[in-house]
């Protein structure tokens, strides 16, 4: 092998223990030789390797005499050349290497990644006799740093791809670095980390970001907080931005990054969330529609402010119930509440339903299941209305329409009634005279004629709407009226009337019509009184300036099922009666503007109670 010429050469060939004893002169340095955890080998000028220490032997695995026998057997193929030309530099000019990376190779074969360093090695007279190399094993170290470098990468990838924008400050609140989602505000990074730097802070927010930059250097905590800024075109964007330090190695601050996430679409959907809720929440609070939500339990979630004003209470209960249902309805709304569970299907039921008051309503109620994802019922949404008053004003119709079939049918009977009267009654007039001794029978004949004719006057108050002769009348002579009329029939049956009028008002109205309705409420409570009992007529002056007419019975009342269909075209409680008593009478106080009502219960009395209008009242007694 050809060597490199030095100006240095051994003058003799020493040996082992000579070379030992020349380059360890002292017990420390030979403690630090075999000690230290570096490799440490010396080498001659030949490049043949004299000595090497334990940890040598442990990095490698060859023990002295192998490497005595085999120098460069630790040193991979491709980097022999190399480390002759290092180390004949070491030898020939003195050079020392310092920190050189490089590979070398175990016993086994394996690599691994070392840091050497190499001095020659002088003699008493400062020639070189060899040189000395210190090896350290950076394999861990290159993992290391390798994974870091990987690492570096993955996040380097992330930052440059993400839609946040990340953004990095120096302590001068300087912009330093943004990532290229910057993009998404119209700019590229050089712009925004230029020495004049772009503001992209929207101006309104600047105070409250130099607040929490400043919270960050302070707390040397991550701070969240919700920023506007200005894209190219001067729009607003909003961001969602959670702000951390970088530390040194010393524990201060040395930059604040920013990681800034775009929620302009969220706010936006959240501003128009906002107002669909607010919208929804005052249709609920200011509806007359009672809407209820209940889970899949029944338990009540949401009970709207309607059911106060409605259903007349305040207390709201916690749990689905049916108790307040009517009885014969009861059923039904159950049924319905099953076929709802069983279609998944929005229902319409119609019931009856009692109020905190015991005041009974009709309800129509709208119900559908909230459906979760996969179709199962997560619970309910129940819509209900008052139309107790729709169904009455139906009702009403009806009876208007029976009313009016019945009006016509009234007229005709009359017309038809009255053809004949009047010739009855004119032939009766005709022979009058020539009856000498038999006229007070044709008084009593022309007495009935007259009664009928009357009789079919009131037949065609049913008839289509006509117009009445409406007259100041007082009230008190007009009821002392039917009561004298009246009072024969009562001592005949044991019944005393009394009066109590408070009042003596004026009131508006056409007489005999008035008394047509005195007449029929009061023989009505004649009839019902079995044996002994009283009849009360009294009047009360109401705020409204009305007049409010009580007549009250102690008769055999009428029961709650049965007082509903008072009034009704040919309904009646009495054996004889033709149920067209109370219908003439209702029609007869519409037409007065007053009002009829009949309040009873059985076994205990009836009080009828009739409102009208008054033109002038006076305070009384009687």
């Amino acid at each position: 092998m050809n060597k490199l010429k030095t100006p240095f050469l051994w003058k003799k060939k020493r040996s082992k223990k000579e070379i030992t004893q020349v380059l360890f002169p002292d017990q420390i340095l030979k403690a630090f030789f075999h000690f230290t955890t570096d490799a440490i080998s010396i080498s001659d000028l030949d490049n043949n390797i004299v000595l090497v220490n334990h940890a040598f032997e442990q990095y490698y695995g060859w023990s002295m005499e192998e490497i005595y026998a085999s120098p460069l057997c630790f040193i991979p193929e491709e980097y022999k050349s190399e480390t002759k030309q290092l180390f004949d530099a070491v030898r020939s000019m003195g050079v020392l290497l310092t920190n050189y990376e490089t590979i070398r190779q175990r016993k086994d074969g394996t690599k691994m990644d070392v840091i050497l360093s190499a001095a020659p090695i002088k003699d008493e007279t400062g020639k070189i006799i060899g040189a000395s190399c210190i090896t350290r094993d950076i394999s861990e170290r290159k993992k290391i740093e390798e994974a870091l470098r990987q690492t570096e990468a993955k996040y380097r990838l992330l930052i440059d791809h993400t839609q946040d924008i990340v953004t990095i400050y120096d302590l001068s609140m300087r912009r330093i670095y943004a990532s290229p989602s910057i993009e998404q505000l119209g700019f590229v990074p050089a712009e925004v980390t230029s020495p004049n730097n772009l503001q992209l802070t929207h101006p309104e927010d600047i105070p409250m970001f130099r607040d929490k930059f400043q919270e960050i250097m302070a707390t040397k905590q991550p701070v969240h907080f919700e920023t506007r800024s200005m894209d190219r075109n001067g729009n607003e964007v909003s961001f969602e931005t959670r702000g951390i330090p970088i530390l040194n190695a010393v524990g201060d601050v040395q930059n604040v990054m920013l990681v800034s996430r775009n929620i302009t679409e969220r706010k936006y959907s959240e501003a128009a969330l906002f107002k669909s809720e607010n919208t929804n929440k005052i249709i609920s609070e200011y509806t007359d529609d009672l809407i209820l939500i209940t889970d899949k339990n029944g338990d009540i979630l949401y009970l709207s402010p309607s059911h106060s004003r409605v259903i007349e209470t305040s207390e709201h209960c916690r749990q689905l119930t049916f108790a307040e249902i009517h009885p014969e309805d009861r059923q039904t709304v159950i049924d319905h509440f099953h076929l709802l569970l069983a279609t998944k299907e929005a229902k319409i039921c119609e019931f009856r339903f009692q109020t905190k008051n015991n005041k009974w309503i009709v309800l129509e109620s709208k119900g559908a299941p909230i459906l979760t994802k996969t179709g199962d019922c997560d619970g309910f949404i129940i819509v209900s209305r008052d139309i107790t008053e729709r169904r009455h004003n139906e009702e009403l119709l009806r009876k208007a329409e029976k009313l009016s079939v019945i009006g016509e049918l009234a007229a005709g009977i009359a017309h038809e009634i009255r053809n004949p009267l009047t010739s009855l009654k004119g032939f009766i007039q005709f022979l009058y005279p020539s009856m000498n001794d038999n006229q007070q029978y044709a008084d009593i004949m022309l007495s009935e004629l007259d009664r009928i004719n009357f009789i079919v006057s009131e037949l065609l108050v049913l008839a289509k709407p006509h117009s009445i002769q409406i007259k100041p009348l007082p009230l008190i002579p007009l009821l002392e009226n039917v009561l004298t009329l009246l009072r024969s029939e009562a001592n005949l049956k044991n019944i005393d009337f009394r009066t109590a009028f408070a009042y003596h008002p004026i009131i508006a109205g056409e007489e005999n019509q008035l008394k047509q309705v005195f007449i029929n409420i009061i023989k009505n409570a004649i009839e019902a009184i079995d044996g002994h009992g009283e009849v009360v007529i009294a009047t009360t002056l109401k705020d409204n300036h009305q007049v409010l007419i009580t007549l009250t019975d102690t008769g055999c009342g009428i029961s709650e099922e049965m007082i509903h269909k008072l009034g009704a075209p040919f309904f009646t409680t009495k054996e004889n009666g033709t149920g067209l008593g109370l219908m003439i009478s209702s029609k007869i106080m519409k037409d007065h503007n007053g009002s009829l009502e009949i309040k009873s219960r059985e076994h205990e009395g009836t009080m009828v109670e009739i409102t009208l209008p008054i033109v002038q009242d006076q305070i009384g007694s009687s």
